[in-house]
């Protein structure tokens, strides 16, 4: 009895537990409450209970209840756990959109303002010298097809150049043709594309400044010593400027902030051997700039010129240079595969690259982009023609060249020498219409020209009166300090060659008056030995709307008859080493500009630019 009393305490504590776990890990509940399980069972149920089994039964029934209770809490935590890791994919995937489409939107704006800006700043500072090197390395399909068909054209002429026309009947057909793709090529030259998308002429095309030059000093020195060499870069506003060059120490950037640019050339550049060289500098700008070459030596004299800019580059010259002593001639090569053919104009046989020319043939070359040819004879090459089949760059002049400093000496002359040089304007760009400008402290001149006419008649007049007509090609006249009008039944090109007081030469290319120019921007050379001078030409009616930057003063000035007008030749000292700026009042009035100076046994002068 006492056995069986405790078998059903033991029962009901069981029933008391799983009561207790029912109660405890129910969904309906909020908090812990102990509910008897027998509470909930029938007092038949209790008299069912046979206590025979009652050990196995216990065990049978306290297995199912656990189990229902442990598979009711799996379901229950299941769902819960789903549901939670379903609220927090769905919140952290709603995060993730937002947060992205938020990221996303910042980093295309930050982007897109960074990318505008950059690309502003690119075409600010990069977007004529990408259309210029469009040009120059036919980046172009059309224009590629266009040179790969002139190219082959121009193959046959050359081939065919000194044949008879009865062995080649279509010579006159392929010229016709070359010159109608050289148009086409000139006009693709002439076109930029504008940041709208369009084209347009570029404004600057017929103007002396530019933003990409082929530069180089075709001078052959003996030793290093006393030399001296630099780019004078002058401009109206902030440029920057690069230079390019296979001598390391020349490539550089420079920032103009103040109008102008000294940049001192390495004398081992300067040392140029005779034939092919790569002694040549690129020089390009984020603005219009002009640019001059300077160079100096103590002991033989001194020479400054302009160079071209790109843009007004041709493909047919023509030499000036003075008889005797070494005369030089540079050319640069501004595209591959550029054909070069020189023609001598001399009664003699000249050296070239290794090779003769005798008179009357012809020597070809084909040179690579920014390759120089280096050609350097005591032989004449006055007149000497040169043409490619693509831009180039001529530079010509005398490493010595000796003036006699009276023009009427027949036994006990005086000659005084000097280095010159100046750059040639193409052939296709020449005037026939001049003014000699009146040089201050000159005690003689001398003028060359040619054409490419044997029949071209010159007709020379000075201020005073005085009349010379000459007839041929080339042509060379002696004359007195003085200005003169020149006028030509044809194109010719005209060098001033000028005897100062101090016994130094100028060598300069006259502008035509068709080529005068506008708002002029110069610097004398960064060295004080020299004293230097303008000579501004312009109508006497616009001579008063002229306006100086810069302190000048008034020398002398002298006035001409020209084509029917009045022409006035005004001389101005320059009194220090800084800038000046040339314009005019009205914007359609044009003028011509030369710049010059001498010290104690030297010279330079150049003029300052032309409208090409």
């Amino acid at each position: 009895m006492a056995l069986t009393k405790g078998c059903v305490r033991a029962l009901l504590i069981s029933y008391g537990s799983i009561g207790y776990l029912k109660t405890a890990y129910s969904p309906y509940s909020t908090e812990t409450q102990y509910v008897p399980l027998l509470n909930k069972v029938k007092t038949p149920v209790m008299a069912e209970i046979d206590l025979s089994m009652l050990g196995e039964q216990l065990k049978s029934f306290m297995k199912i209840e656990i189990e229902k209770v442990i598979t009711e809490k799996i379901a229950l935590e299941s769902t819960k756990m789903y549901n939670k890791l379903e609220n927090n994919f769905n919140s952290a995937t709603e995060n993730f959109t937002t947060s992205m489409e938020y990221y996303t939107d910042g980093v295309l704006h930050n982007t897109s303002i960074s990318m505008r800006m950059d690309i502003a700043q690119k075409l600010n500072n990069t977007f004529t010298r990408h259309v210029r090197r469009f040009r120059t390395i036919v980046h172009s399909n059309i224009r590629s097809n266009l040179q790969s068909v002139k190219r082959q054209i121009d193959s046959v002429l050359l081939q065919s150049y000194n044949k008879s026309n009865a062995c080649y009947p279509d010579r006159k057909m392929f010229r016709k043709l070359s010159g109608k793709f050289k148009e086409l090529s000139k006009q693709l030259n002439d076109l930029s594309d504008n940041r709208n998308g369009g084209t347009k002429k570029l404004n600057y095309a017929k103007g002396h400044k530019g933003k990409l030059f082929f530069t180089m000093f075709p001078i052959q020195l003996e030793n290093r010593r006393n030399i001296f060499a630099q780019f004078i870069i002058t401009t109206d506003r902030q440029t920057k400027v690069d230079f390019l060059s296979e001598y390391a120490d020349i490539n550089r950037t420079v920032v103009i902030k103040t109008g102008v640019a000294y940049i001192d050339i390495p004398s081992s550049a300067l040392m140029l051997g005779i034939g092919r060289t790569y002694a040549t500098v690129l020089i390009r700008a984020d603005q219009l700039i002009t640019v001059v070459g300077f160079f100096k030596n103590k002991q033989s004299g001194s020479s400054g010129f302009i160079f071209l800019p790109f843009n007004v580059l041709g493909k047919d010259y023509s030499l000036i240079t003075q008889p005797g002593n070494n005369q030089h001639c540079g050319i640069i090569a501004t595209d591959t595969n550029t054909t070069v053919v020189i023609e001598s104009a001399t009664e003699r046989s000249i050296s070239v690259g290794g090779e003769t020319i005798e008179p009357g043939q012809k020597f070809n070359m084909v040179l690579d982009y920014l390759e120089g040819f280096h050609v350097q004879t005591k032989k004449n090459l006055f007149a000497t023609k040169i043409s490619a089949n693509k831009q180039i760059v001529i530079i010509s002049g005398n490493r010595y060249t000796s003036i006699q400093s009276n023009s009427y000496c027949y036994q006990s002359c005086e000659y005084h020498s000097d280095i010159v040089y100046e750059s040639m304007i193409p052939a296709d760009k020449w005037g026939r219409h001049f003014v000699i400008p009146l040089i201050h402290k000159a005690s003689r001149l001398e003028i060359r020209m040619v054409s490419r006419n044997e029949n071209t008649t010159v007709t020379i007049k000075s201020s005073r009166g005085y009349s010379y007509t000459r007839k041929g090609d080339p042509i060379e006249i002696d004359l007195s300090s003085d200005s003169y009008f020149v006028s030509a039944s044809h194109p010719i090109l005209l060098s001033l060659y000028t005897l100062v007081e101090t016994k130094g030469i100028i060598m300069m290319i006259v502008p035509g008056i068709e080529q005068y120019s506008k708002e002029y921007v110069i610097a004398p050379p960064k060295d004080t030995s020299y004293t230097n001078y303008i000579t501004v030409t312009i109508k006497t009616a616009d001579i008063d709307g002229l306006r100086f930057v810069g302190n000048l003063l008034d020398v002398e000035s002298t006035v001409i008859k020209a084509r029917n007008e009045s022409f006035s030749s005004v001389v101005k000292k320059m009194t220090s080493h800084s800038v000046y700026k040339i314009r005019h009042v009205s914007t359609n009035a044009l003028y011509g500009v030369v710049v010059y100076g001498f010290g104690a046994s030297s010279a330079y002068g150049y003029s300052a630019g032309f409208r090409l």
